[in-house]
């Protein structure tokens, strides 16, 4: 069934073009992922199919009797509302309207009252065609069924930022939406939150569209991608996997026809050139027809050239050198613990990073991954007795928060005074990486959003060249080439890592070992991020659906008979190598794609189609199998 369609949509403001002749149906079986740099226009998209703005020109329809449910990113609402209040705010409107007219009708004179009762009467079909009266038990039931139980009568303030997502949700669910909007619904949620966001998604009865920069969450949830860029969208199907497979192939293939084009064009730019030399020098009608037909043809051949294809890969031009040290101790930790008042958050806990290592701290909000990075950077020395850092090392962290800032130094004052201190012209150069502009330059701090600050707090990392990073959630905020361009570079680099994220690709991509917060204690897992979370089989319970049991373990195929369990194994594995096969053909066919190598493109192109073909077999037997 058609939910929406967009026709012919163009967004201008002012002489800038946001959309240009964009058109594309939802239907109600689609959950689609909305992918584009920052600043492309998702935001506009959005606004524009739940009717906050209205195009330029073009077309948007929404069928009829459907419902829209949106979860923006960030919760609208006071820090000291209460929780049921928000939720139900539309609600209590519409009663209060509705006593207003009762006590407007029973003070009313007789001239008044067919008035009053008329309005009364209005306001009376209101509020039962919104059913009010059954609302507060919905919303209590909405917040019991998504893990939010008992919190009704807490202010909104008091809640974690992946609590007011949930809450956003369920405002969301309350109007029992056929189409589910979201806008970046993963800020904020833990992976045991992600999991069960995901699962929820997966299962919702309607359609979904979802802007994300996760692209785990993507794969997991989507069945098509829109891409937004330069003002147009172009769908592909399946999850971000498939779109990034998909994507290198078209522009492989438009880079072989754009070469073509331009050898065509340049034979005949030579056949003009020759005709106008042949007619300057023959005086011949027939020689003056050629060569106005073959300069009509030139130009109507370049008004339809092949466009040059241009790669998705970010301009963030990141590289963190000088990573290396003869020093073999980085970071030693023995007895380290962490409190808050009487919330014991870690207790006597060890942990040792060895040079070259890659290493994640995971674990749930509020687990103290943060705090221990903290105590890391302001009490590691090799003389603390808890927290050592090696005497040759030089520690470059980027923060969560960016409170490494000055708020209220200009873009040029915080990148000249990080060490080593620096002239204007070094500043620039760097920051030129991380796609600021002169214009830039004097820009405050405080007016920065938060990509921005985390472009520039990397931009004084690679100044200082530390030889061991402490990263806490680097990529946020960061449109997915962005991500990309860092993961590339720090996988080139050659010194420690001690990274915190919520972005499964990224840790997959950088890091070698896991340590989980647990119990109050660290648990070491040596692998990547997803031979973590198999081995320990973490996941959202798909049966409940709440927020409240998505901390518990599911061992997955527990009941199954062990031939069996050994054969899902099995499959796993096998598909956990055809995948990083996969991952390599796609890194060498944009490599061949940027060499302008065509023979060897087109040889990748065939490997990564029968890759994808297996991967999608293997995926087959082990859905039948688990």
């Amino acid at each position: 069934m058609l939910v929406a369609n967009l026709t012919n949509v163009t967004a201008q403001y002012g002489s800038q073009k946001v959309l240009k002749g964009v058109s594309f149906e939802i239907t109600s079986e689609d959950r689609l992922g909305l992918i584009g740099p920052n600043g492309s226009g998702k935001t506009t998209l959005l606004k524009i199919l739940l009717g906050e703005d209205v195009p330029s020109e073009g077309n948007v329809h929404i069928a009829s009797g459907v419902r829209v449910g949106y979860v923006p990113q960030y919760v609208d609402a006071k820090d000291d509302e209460l929780v049921i209040d928000w939720l139900i705010a539309e609600y209590i409107a519409l009663e209060d309207n509705l006593r207003q007219a009762e006590s407007n009708m029973a003070a009313a004179s007789p001239d008044e009252l067919d008035s009053a009762m008329e309005a009364y009467q209005v306001a009376r079909d209101k509020y039962d065609a919104a059913d009010a009266d059954r609302r507060p038990d919905e919303a209590q039931a909405t917040l019991d069924s998504l893990g939010l139980q008992g919190k009704e009568d807490q202010r909104i303030g008091t809640l974690s930022g992946g609590e007011k997502n949930v809450l956003s949700l369920a405002r969301a669910l309350l109007n029992e939406p056929d189409f589910l909007i979201l806008d970046e619904p993963g800020n904020h949620l833990d992976f045991q939150g992600l999991a069960w966001l995901e699962e929820f998604l997966v299962s919702f009865k309607g359609a979904v569209l979802i802007v994300s920069h996760n692209r785990h969450t993507l794969d997991r949830v989507a069945t098509g991608i829109l891409t937004l860029e330069d003002g147009k969208v172009s769908r592909y199907a399946g999850g971000y996997s498939n779109y990034r497979s998909t994507r290198l192939r078209e522009l492989l293939a438009q880079q072989a026809d754009y070469s073509a084009n331009q050898k065509r064009l340049a034979r005949l730019e030579v056949l003009v050139k020759r005709l106008e030399l042949t007619a300057r020098n023959v005086a011949s009608t027939e020689a003056g027809r050629r060569l106005r037909s073959r300069r009509s043809q030139l130009a109507r051949e370049k008004n339809q050239a092949v466009e040059k294809p241009v790669s998705e890969v970010s301009a963030i031009g990141a590289e963190f050198k000088d990573g290396r040290t003869q020093a073999n101790i980085v970071l030693q930790m023995r007895g380290y613990s962490k409190r808050f008042d009487d919330n014991s958050l870690l207790e006597n806990v060890d942990l040792d990073l060895t040079s070259g290592e890659r290493v994640a701290i995971i674990g749930p909000n509020g687990s103290g991954k943060t705090s221990m990075l903290k105590d890391i950077i302001e009490l590691g020395d090799w003389n603390n007795d808890i927290i050592r850092i090696g005497p040759s090392i030089r520690t470059g962290y980027a923060a969560q928060q960016q409170e490494v800032l000055d708020a209220n130094r200009t873009i040029l004052e915080a990148m000249m005074s990080a060490p080593p201190e620096s002239n204007e012209t070094v500043a620039f150069a760097l920051l030129r990486n991380f796609l600021f502009t002169r214009e830039d330059l004097k820009k405050k701090i405080t007016n920065l959003s938060g990509g921005e600050r985390n472009r520039l707090q990397l931009a004084t990392l690679m100044k200082l060249k530390p030889n061991f990073l402490i990263l806490d959630e680097p990529t946020n905020h960061m449109d997915i080439p962005a991500r990309e361009a860092i993961e590339d570079a720090l996988g080139d680099y050659e010194g420690t890592i001690l990274v915190v994220s919520h972005d499964r690709y990224f840790l997959d991509k950088i890091v070698g070992r896991v340590v989980e917060l647990e119990d109050r204690g660290l648990v070491s897992f040596e692998g990547n991020f997803s031979e973590y979370w198999q081995a320990t089989q973490k996941s959202s319970s798909g049966e409940s659906g709440r927020v409240s049991t998505r901390g518990s373990d599911r061992k997955r195929g527990r009941n199954q008979p062990t031939e069996l369990r050994a054969d899902v194994a099995l499959l796993e594995r096998r598909i956990e190598e055809v995948e990083a096969d996969k991952t390599g053909l796609e890194q060498k066919l944009s490599d061949a794609f940027e060499n302008n190598d065509i023979r060897a493109g087109k040889k990748l192109n065939q490997q990564l189609v029968r890759n994808t073909s297996l991967l999608e077999d293997l995926y087959e037997q082990w859905a039948a199998k688990a």
